[in-house]
This record gives C-alpha cells, sequence and structure tokens, in this order.
C-alpha cells in the first residue's frame, strides 16, 4: 500500500506504519536501523519521508534511538543486545557458508538460503543455523537423507545445523500468506541458487502486498564470502561430480529411494505432529518442520502488542 492523502493524514499512516515495524521487530528483542525500517515498513514511502518521520517521532518521544538504532519507547536496553548478538552471528557467518557450499554439492539441490535468527543477525551464541531448500522434482526426500548426514558431521564439528523447510521446485507458490511467512521470505539470505530465488519471489506477488519495499534479498555485508561474494558457486570438478552423481540417482533407481524416504518420514513426522501441532506439511514436494508453533504463537503477540500501543494491523 502506498501512503497517499493529505500531509497530516500521510504523516499519521506512516507513523502507524513505523510502529507496527517496529512493534513487530519488538517481539525478537530486535531494534531496526532506519534502512531496515525503510525495507520491512508495510506501506510504500519514499526512504526521505520516512527518515524524516523517524525524526519526528523520536523528537516527540513516540519511538527512541541510539547509535543508529531504533526502538520502541522504554525498550532501551535491547540496543546492547542487538550488539552482542551482532557479534555472535558474525562468528557463525563463515560456518554457515561453508556448510551452504557443501549442500550445494548434494545431487538435486538447486537453492539454500540461510533463514530465522541468523539470517538477520540475531543470534546467541548457541543458536542453531536455519536452512531452507529447494530441491528438484521427485527428489526432496532423497536430498533431505543427504542433507541430514552432512547435519550430522556439523553435529560432529559442534555446530548446529537445521534444514527444517525442503521444496520442490514445482511447489514454489506458498499457501501461509501471513505477514510471519512474508517477512521470513524477504529475510532469508539466499546463498546458493540465484534463479530459484528470483523465481520463489516472482510467483510470490503477495510478499510485495505485504512488504513492498522488500522486493530484494538483504544487502548487508556479514554474509558475504571472503572475497566480497554474496553467492556461493561450486567449482567446476564439484559441479562435474554432483552431474554424475544426479545421473546415477536421476532414474528409477531415485525415484524409488525417494518414494520409500517419503513413505518413512511421513509415518514418523505425522506422528509427531499429531502431539505437538505446528505449522507442517508432508508431501511429495514439501517436508516443513516447524513443530514448534513458532508461527503462530508470533503472530498472535503481534495483534495483542498492537492492541496494546492502539494501532491496527494494516
Amino acid at each position: 500500500m502506498r501512503v497517499n492523502g493529505s500531509t497530516q493524514h500521510q504523516d499519521a499512516l506512516l507513523q502507524q506504519a513505523i510502529l507496527q515495524t517496529l512493534v513487530y521487530a519488538d517481539l525478537f528483542d530486535y531494534p531496526l536501523t532506519p534502512n531496515e525500517v525503510i525495507r520491512y515498513l508495510g506501506v510504500s514511502a519514499e526512504a526521505a519521508t520516512i527518515l524524516e518521520q523517524l525524526d519526528q517521532s523520536a523528537a516527540s518521544g513516540i519511538l527512541v534511538r541510539y547509535n543508529g538504532y531504533v526502538a520502541l519507547p522504554g525498550r532501551d536496553g535491547l540496543f546492547a543486545v542487538r550488539a552482542r548478538r551482532e557479534q555472535a552471528a558474525a562468528s557463525q557467518w563463515p560456518a554457515a557458508r561453508r556448510y551452504v557450499h557443501w549442500l550445494a554439492l548434494i545431487p538435486f539441490v538447486r537453492m539454500v538460503a540461510v533463514t530465522g535468527a541468523l539470517a538477520v543477525n540475531n543470534v546467541e551464541a548457541d543458536d542453531d543455523i536455519d536452512l531452507f531448500i529447494v530441491t528438484q522434482p521427485g527428489r526432496v526426500w532423497l536430498c533431505r537423507a543427504l542433507v541430514i548426514l552432512l547435519v550430522r558431521l556439523a553435529a560432529l564439528a559442534g555446530d548446529e545445523v537445521c534444514p527444517n523447510y525442503f521444496l520442490s521446485e514445482q511447489r514454489l507458490v506458498f499457501d501461509d500468506r501471513t505477514l510471519f511467512a512474508a517477512r521470513e521470505v524477504t529475510q532469508m539470505v539466499p546463498l546458493y541458487g540465484p534463479d530459484i530465488y528470483w523465481r520463489i519471489r516472482q510467483l510470490n506477488g503477495w510478499v510485495d502486498d505485504l512488504l513492498p519495499q522488500a522486493d530484494a534479498p538483504p544487502q548487508p555485508d556479514y554474509h558475504r564470502g571472503a572475497h566480497g561474494e554474496a553467492w556461493i558457486e561450486p567449482g567446476r570438478l564439484e559441479r562435474a561430480i554432483k552431474r554424475t552423481a544426479e545421473a546415477l540417482l536421476g532414474g528409477a533407481l531415485g525415484a524409488r529411494l525417494d518414494h520409500w524416504e517419503m513413505q518413512r518420514k511421513v509415518r514418523k513426522f505425522t506422528a509427531i505432529a499429531q502431539r505437538r501441532g505446528g505449522s507442517v506439511v508432508f508431501t511429495a514436494d514439501i517436508c516443513k518442520g516447524h513443530f514448534n508453533r513458532h508461527d503462530q504463537r508470533i503472530l498472535r503477540e503481534f495483534e495483542a502488542e498492537l492492541a496494546h500501543h492502539g494501532l491496527r494491523e494494516t
């Protein structure tokens, strides 16, 4: 939505949108930079106009600013929390890139993105590395089995890698169209498979409706490689080995293995979901194992906090 109408009306709508953005971030104990406010705002507005509104709101005490960050009143303590968590994230990103590079070598993996707290540099030292993985159609469950082998190797090295969402290339349109889902899409840091990432963004235009100013991947430097590269590209020999493995597993053998693994795991995961609930989907094209109801809890808390601040969701 674009802010329009009289100047007074525009200011009121923009101020409300800014506060909504800060309320959502506050649920994660996460003060924002002005650029992040601009990026995750629920309305379209010029950057200069948003920055001016931030200055006015800070001067009137509607929000607080310190050392390049913005937060709700009374939440000044979060500035130190963010600084500490950014340091923790800086130490995790090299490992995250290393594991994504290895994942990119696994047969039928087409895209890997870092999601969750690490994607926004908001981690504690012992947090895990959440990953979103896209695979070739018909190989979601075989891919997952191979990825879990890498997860276990990472655990031996003291790193907790959590690939909790797998999709096939033919199932890139998301059914969950909440603000939580939109934030996850726009916050994810894709490291491998740029073509697939842009297909996801193109096929899910509803994300741009909710967050119209977050139409590209995050651009901070913290996730870049040693030479400043954003994307991971396996070498020629690595690509050749991957193609060979895909040729061996691309026919009936791979299909049987994928089907067997799917049946085995769906039975297990369905039983867990019946006990614990959560946002879970298990099909031939999707393995989404969010058992902890995190998204549902955040959306409930967001609605309650908006009401507490006298705001309504746009």
